[in-house]
């Protein structure tokens, strides 16, 4: 089977990325209820605040196809610390968090798969020529795969393409991409927003006071005046906190002066300061960091379920450029197909017209040229899909490279033409692996075990509701007083005279029949249930994806396999024909029968051909669907290592090693 040296580029990258899924140990959990830990507990802070846990990376890789080093050096990826500051915003992949556990029984039934990977059968891969008796090999290869990588004269200007050029112009250049990319800046907001409801609140606050009513009791003044005159300043300032334990405190420095014509006031006028402290701690409800902060942990999963979905949209949106590059190599092959077909039409249209009067017929000629017209508005049709192609690769990557105008215009005159060929040799896939792979790695996997950390961590917050309110209730001060509305001096009488006040007590609170919080627990307990049942259905869809896609790798393969043989067949066929109307015409057999069989053998020649390129672009997109079904489609470089020094997984060893 022949292996074209840019064909070992995505075999390389598949090989990689089926290495990398090294089983993991397997320990038999069961799904449990429990109340949400503290952060550090929970290990989200770290991944929120470690730049290493998030990817502090530099530089993004699409694993669509990897490098070639050397004969059979597999995947290689380069960082660097120039790349789009788009591509190095993308999100690295998401943990399981603390709910990991709940793959523990999944990962054992993947274990328990088959761990060879499936031969394919594709029945009969030899053909036995009829005049020997050895078999010959099927060449995959096809004679349009020079012409569809060289120009084909469509504009004055070429741009040669490849999948792994295409998906990082669409990484860090395509509006949609950046656009999604936002998404994460957006919940990272929010996530500052709760914890912001635990820093300190600064106050000040000031008041005067001019009152003047008519006196009612001569306690009010102690004197026979009919009016009473009073003026009043009051301020505070001070800060007030919110603790992550549930507790509130507040300092307080409070000052002002009065002045009235009482008796009772005494110094008349005065000046007055108090210092206070207050603190209020739960004891019961709202009690502990777990309580308060699951909000602040509600929106930390809320980030990493945003960071996945980010993930896979970008993974849909990898998939598109990829099947635009694909669909046109098909319409270029396409194209050329129907171009050598309306050779062949032309020829034999002149070669009927050469021997008209001899022994060609009239309806001979008119058959002909009715073919040469049929096939050429088949090129017309064919041309304006390589152009809609083209301008959906446009769309797709944004970049302005492909438009032949790096300015603000836009230019449609340039012919992009695609490098890499179809895979061409059978990849075989561990079905265990893939599975085991796909259970650490899909997003849609992440999002079902996150929601239940948020449901689990709500249902502890909602059990912490169900209590009565217990709240001990702190409070100190020391008061300053000093004559002629002298506040300062009040102020330093307050720390030099007399000794500080307190005051200490409880407040009990709860609702009679608590119902309210009793149904809130229990919506939370069936949210618990609901999460759990979506997340079993959730893994029980990627057995299945993951099963379906490996065996579509295979079948794909296999109906390659037997468009190229029936290519060598029709080809047979067109040669027959061809030989029996250009050397041995039957004298019993109708001229215009002959021509009509041969035009009808050429058409069912190109149609085995399309069916030949579909059933190519069909494996190779195979085996990206494949990897999106694994969750692996993005995968990064290595933080840890220098930008010169890039990753290589070696053929000999099952270790990550690097290159000298």
């Amino acid at each position: 089977m022949k292996l074209v040296l840019s064909n070992r580029r995505l075999f390389l990258a598949i090989r990689v990325m089926l290495l990398a899924a090294a089983p993991t140990a397997i320990d038999s959990l069961q799904a449990q209820e429990f109340a949400p830990e503290p952060l550090t507990d929970l290990g989200l802070i770290e991944e929120v605040n470690n730049p290493a846990a998030e990817g502090g990376r530099t530089f993004g890789h699409s694993m669509l196809q990897g490098e070639t080093l050397g004969e059979f050096r597999y995947g290689v990826t380069q960082q660097t610390n120039t790349g789009p500051r788009c591509v190095a915003e993308i999100p690295g992949p998401v943990s399981h968090g603390p709910q990991d556990c709940q793959l523990a029984p999944y990962r054992a039934r993947a274990q328990s798969l088959d761990a060879n990977p499936p031969v394919p059968f594709c029945g009969p891969l030899d053909r036995i020529d009829d005049d020997l008796d050895t078999a010959i090999p099927i060449d995959l290869a096809a004679w349009w795969e020079t012409g569809v990588s060289a120009p084909l004269g469509f504009a004055s200007a070429t741009n040669s393409v490849d999948v792994a050029g295409l998906t990082q112009s669409a990484l860090s250049m395509s509006p949609l991409v950046k656009g999604v990319l936002t998404e994460p800046k957006i919940r990272q907001n929010d996530l500052v927003i709760e914890n912001a409801a635990f820093d300190s609140t600064a106050f000040v606050e000031g008041k005067f006071a001019d009152t003047n009513e008519p006196v009612g009791s001569a306690l009010t003044t102690g004197d026979n005046s009919e009016r009473f005159r009073d003026e009043t300043f009051s301020s505070a300032a001070g800060v007030r906190r919110s603790a992550r334990s549930g507790g509130t405190f507040e300092l307080a420095q409070r000052g002002g002066f009065q002045e009235n014509n009482s008796t009772f006031l005494i110094p008349n006028p005065q000046g007055t300061t108090r210092l206070e402290i207050n603190f209020t701690q739960p004891l019961m409800r709202n009690r502990g960091r777990a309580v308060n902060e699951t909000r602040i942990v509600l929106a930390q999963i809320d980030l990493k379920l945003a960071e996945a979905e980010v993930r896979s949209e970008l993974e849909d949106h990898l998939i598109d450029v990829t099947r635009a590059y694909w669909s046109l190599y098909q319409a270029r092959t396409q194209w050329l197909q129907q171009d050598r077909l309306y050779e062949n039409a032309t020829k034999l249209l002149e070669v009927l017209k050469a021997r008209n009067g001899v022994d060609s017929h009239t309806r001979q000629v008119l058959r002909a040229q009715a073919a040469v017209a049929s096939r050429q508005s088949d090129l017309v049709r064919t041309e304006t899909r390589i152009r809609n192609s083209q301008a959906r690769l446009r769309l797709l990557t944004g970049d302005p490279s492909l438009t032949g105008n790096m300015g603000l215009g836009r230019s449609n005159h340039m012919e992009l033409i695609p490098q890499d060929m179809p895979l061409a040799m059978p990849v075989t896939i561990s079905p265990r692996d893939a599975t085991i792979t796909a259970l650490d790695n899909r997003p849609d996997i992440t999002d079902s075990i996150r929601k239940i950390q948020a449901v689990s961590a709500r249902v502890g917050a909602a059990k912490n509701q169900v209590l009565p309110r217990l709240d001990l209730i702190l409070h100190t001060h020391v008061a300053g007083l000093d004559a002629q509305r002298d506040t300062f001096g009040a102020f330093t009488n307050q720390f030099s005279e007399g000794r500080p006040s307190y005051a200490a007590g409880l407040l009990y609170e709860v609702p009679i029949g608590n119902r309210a919080a009793q149904a809130r627990l229990a919506r939370n307990r069936w949210e618990m249930v609901r999460a759990m049942h979506e997340f079993q259905q959730t893994t029980e869809e990627a057995f299945t994806e993951v099963e379906l896609a490996v065996r579509e790798t295979q079948t794909t393969y296999c109906e390659m396999v037997a468009k190229k043989q029936s290519i060598d067949a029709a080809n047979r066929e067109v040669d027959y024909l061809e030989q029996r109307w250009e050397l041995l015409p039957d004298p019993n057999e109708s001229a215009v029968l002959l021509i009509e069989n041969l035009l009808d053998a050429q058409e069912r020649l190109a149609d085995e051909e399309r069916s030949f390129v579909a059933a190519q672009v069909g494996y190779a997109m195979s085996w990206v669907q494949l990897r999106k079904t694994m969750g692996v489609l993005l995968r990064f470089d290595n933080p840890n290592l220098p930008p010169s020094s890039p990753e290589i997984w070696s053929s000999d060893s099952d270790v990550w090693s690097q290159s000298p």
